[in-house]
C-alpha cells in the first residue's frame, strides 16, 4: 500500500515510452502510453511519427517520458568478459573517451551487452524535450532496456523496430541481436499483455522507469537520477499544490456555504424581529387608540349617566299625576344595529313614552316642558286613545348640550 502511494506521488499512474530509432538513415519516433489499472500495466495508445515537434500534439507534458535512444549512432557489442563496469567497456571499446561518451551495460540472458553513444546526441534530445516542457524520467541506450522483459518472452526470437533478437539460438550465448530485414508486424505475449513488435522497445522503457533496475552499470547514473528527482519533485509539488488549492477552495466553499446559511438565518431573524417590532408598534398604537377611545367612552358614559340622571330627575318632578311614564330612551338609535356597521345615535334626544288619563294635564305638561331652559323643543310623535279615559303618547324632547 505504501509502495503504491509512493509510486503514485513520485511517478504517477500514466507513463510514456519514447523510442528514437533510425531506418535507412531516417530518424523515426515511436511513442507508447501505458497506464496502471488495478495494479496492472495496460497499453492505452501508440503513435509513430517522424518529427519530434509532433510530440506535444500526442502527449501530455505532465506525464513522464522514458527515452530509448536507439539510432545508428548507438554502437552495441556483447562481451563474455569477467570485467565489470568501466573495465568491461575499455576492453570492448579500447581508447573510448568517457568524457564525451555515454555507456550502458545490460545483462541479456548470459551475455553482457554494452551500448555507447556520444553524449551530445542524447543531450540534444533531452534539451529539446525540456524546451517542450516535457519531463524525462530517464533514458537507456540501444537494446539495454530489453532486460526488463527478457524473462517474460517465450518466443525463439522477436523483432523490434530495428533489430531481430534471437532468444533461443544455437550459439553458446543462446542470444544474438542483428539488424532485421522483415518489416512485418508481429505481436508478442508479455506476462499476459499483447505487445506489438513496434511497441517492444518503448514498453520495455516504461518498465525500466517503473523498476529502475535495468542497467548493470552506466556512466550517466547521476544524469538519470537528476532527471528522476526533478520529475518526482515537480510531480510531488504539483500534487501538493493542487491538493492545497483544492483544500483552500473546499475550505472557502465551506465557509461560503456556512456564511450563506448563517447570513440567511440572521437576515430571517432580522426580518422576524423587524416584523415583531412593527407588530409591537402597531399593537401599542392600537392599544393607545383603544385606551383613548375607552377614556372618551368612559367620559361620554359618565357624562351620559350624569345627563340621564339629571333628565330623569327633572322629568320625574315635572310629570303630573295623571300621566304615567312607561319608557324613556336617552339618545335612541336612529337605525337598528347591524354587524360591521357603526352604531348611529339620535344625539341630544330623549324619547318619552307613557299613558295619560287627562288630555288637559298632558297639554299643560308639554307646555311646561317647552318652558324649561335645557329643553330645546318638544315634539309629539304619537297620541292615540287607548280607551275612553286613557291615551298612549310618545314625545321627542330635544335637549341642549352642556
Amino acid at each position: 500500500m505504501l509502495d503504491s502511494i509512493k509510486t503514485y506521488f513520485t511517478k504517477g499512474n500514466t507513463f510514456y515510452g519514447l523510442e528514437i530509432y533510425q531506418i535507412d538513415g531516417v530518424v523515426q519516433f515511436q511513442l507508447l502510453q501505458a497506464t496502471k489499472k488495478k495494479g496492472e500495466l495496460v497499453i492505452m495508445d501508440t503513435h509513430s511519427f517522424d518529427k519530434l515537434e509532433t510530440l506535444p500534439n500526442l502527449a501530455k507534458a505532465s506525464v513522464p517520458i522514458y527515452l530509448i535512444y536507439n539510432t545508428d549512432s548507438v554502437v552495441t557489442k556483447h562481451t563474455t568478459s569477467n570485467f565489470e563496469d568501466r573495465a568491461a567497456v575499455e576492453q570492448v571499446f579500447p581508447g573510448l573517451n568517457f568524457e564525451n561518451f555515454f555507456y550502458q551495460i545490460s545483462k541479456l540472458k548470459d551475455l553482457s551487452y554494452i551500448s555507447v553513444v556520444k553524449k551530445q546526441d542524447v543531450e540534444n534530445y533531452l534539451a529539446q524535450l525540456k524546451k517542450m516542457k516535457f519531463n524525462v524520467g530517464g533514458f537507456s541506450l540501444g537494446p539495454c532496456s530489453l532486460s526488463t522483459i527478457m524473462d517474460y518472452l517465450k518466443n525463439d526470437f522477436i523483432f523490434t523496430n530495428t533489430d531481430k533478437v534471437v532468444l533461443n539460438g544455437v550459439s553458446d550465448a543462446n542470444l544474438s541481436i542483428s539488424r532485421k530485414k522483415d518489416s512485418s508486424v508481429s505481436t508478442y505475449n508479455i506476462n499476459g499483455l499483447s505487445v506489438k513488435n513496434t511497441e517492444i522497445m518503448p514498453f520495455s522503457g516504461v518498465l525500466s522507469f517503473l523498476t529502475s533496475s535495468t542497467t548493470v552499470a552506466s556512466n550517466f547514473g547521476d544524469v538519470a537520477l537528476n532527471l528522476q528527482s526533478e520529475f518526482a519533485n515537480s510531480r510531488t509539488f504539483g500534487i501538493l499544490l493542487r491538493s492545497s488549492l483544492g483544500f483552500i477552495l473546499l475550505l472557502l466553499l465551506s465557509n461560503f456555504l456556512l456564511f450563506s446559511f448563517y447570513f440567511d438565518r440572521v437576515q430571517l431573524s432580522k426580518e422576524n424581529l423587524a416584523f415583531e417590532n412593527e407588530n409591537k408598534k402597531n399593537l401599542i398604537a392600537v392599544r393607545d387608540r383603544v385606551t383613548e377611545k375607552e377614556k372618551k367612552v368612559d367620559a361620554v358614559l359618565s357624562l351620559s349617566n350624569s345627563r340621564t340622571s339629571f333628565y330623569l330627575d327633572k322629568l320625574g318632578v315635572s310629570v303630573p299625576k295623571s300621566i304615567l311614564l312607561t319608557e324613556l330612551l336617552y339618545q335612541p338609535l336612529t337605525k337598528p344595529m347591524q354587524e360591521s356597521k357603526p352604531i348611529q345615535l339620535d344625539e341630544n334626544r330623549i324619547l318619552v313614552m307613557g299613558t295619560s288619563i287627562s288630555s288637559e294635564d298632558f297639554s299643560s305638561w308639554i307646555t311646561h316642558l317647552e318652558a324649561i331652559e335645557w329643553i330645546g323643543s318638544v315634539e309629539t310623535m304619537d297620541y292615540d286613545y287607548k280607551n275612553k279615559n286613557t291615551s298612549n303618547f310618545k314625545i321627542k324632547i330635544s335637549v341642549a348640550e352642556f
